[in-house]
């Protein structure tokens, strides 16, 4: 990695791991916890284990500390990085901004910027997959740098919740409870960006959930536009595909895929969450 510079996101960032490993984007892993037991998504627990738990007991996730950042901010810089963009998701939502960064002021042989990306999940993944391609092509770490402060912000992300139980059992859904009360059998849209979970509607099966999500989507995209595009989803591989295909149809994608979010989302959001992110590819030239 002479001369280059390092892409770095947190464990939150949905990505399928195929293109983090052609991409060469590095991954500090969030955590999990059941009770008194501490796991390391990706490490030591996979989605099935953790599917297989989550009803049986309460999950929270915790941030990586100071010292799992540290070990990848080192061994980028010991295979040659000068310098390391690193995208985590927003500061309202979890603490792994301020580890990151405070990390990054430690760091005296290498330049480190920490991007908050506003949102989580797909929305670091679309941004770290920008950089990472713009790096391939030769762009400076300068341009790469301005990329991701330029996409940070402008990647929707718009979720749909199977079951409001798990972002009650988190703390999560008070503002949720207030405009839907206790009818846990709704299948709330969020539109997740600037730090917040808002949500803008409510049906009561999947299929319409699905078709409502389709139409926000093409509220907020021409038909036709050309449109870097990810579903993710935990423990509905199925449904996500179906929305890839779908946006296939109606957009021009540039890129598209599908990724399971893992545990760190799963904790908050329960199983069954289907969500789209997307940006367009004028953003990638500076324009809207």
């Amino acid at each position: 990695m002479s001369d280059r510079y390092a892409i770095v996101v947190d464990g939150t960032a949905v990505l399928p791991a195929e293109i983090a490993r052609d991409l060469d984007i590095r991954v500090v892993a969030q955590h999990v916890i059941f009770g008194a037991e501490s796991f390391t998504e990706g490490v030591d627990i996979t989605p099935a284990e953790f599917y297989e738990r989550l009803p049986r007991s309460r999950a929270t996730t915790s941030a990586p500390s100071m010292g799992e950042f540290r070990a990848v901010y080192d061994a980028a810089i010991q295979e040659g990085a000068r310098a390391l963009i690193v995208l985590v998701l927003a500061t309202e939502l979890s603490s792994t901004y301020s580890i990151a960064a405070s990390t990054a002021q430690q760091i005296g042989d290498a330049r480190i910027e920490v991007i908050d990306c506003r949102s989580l999940a797909g929305s670091i993944g679309l941004v770290a997959t920008a950089c990472a391609r713009a790096r391939r092509d030769g762009a400076s770490f300068d341009e790469a740098l301005a990329l991701a402060r330029r996409l940070a912000g402008h990647v929707p992300l718009l979720v749909i919740i199977d079951t409001l139980e798990y972002l009650r059992r988190s703390g999560r859904a008070t503002s949720m409870q207030a405009i839907f009360g206790s009818l846990l059998s709704v299948k709330p849209i969020l539109d997740i960006h600037d730090g917040r979970l808002d949500p803008i509607d409510k049906v009561r099966t999947r299929d319409r959930a699905m078709e409502r999500l389709k139409q926000l989507i093409e509220q907020r995209l021409e038909p036709g536009a050309r449109v870097h595009f990810s579903a993710l989803h935990t423990n509905a591989a199925d449904r996500a595909r179906l929305l890839v295909d779908w946006a296939q149809e109606r957009f021009h994608c540039v890129e598209s895929y599908t990724c399971e979010a893992g545990p760190a989302i799963a904790a908050h959001g329960g199983p069954g969450v289907v969500g789209a992110c997307w940006y367009a590819e004028s953003l990638l030239r500076g324009s809207s």
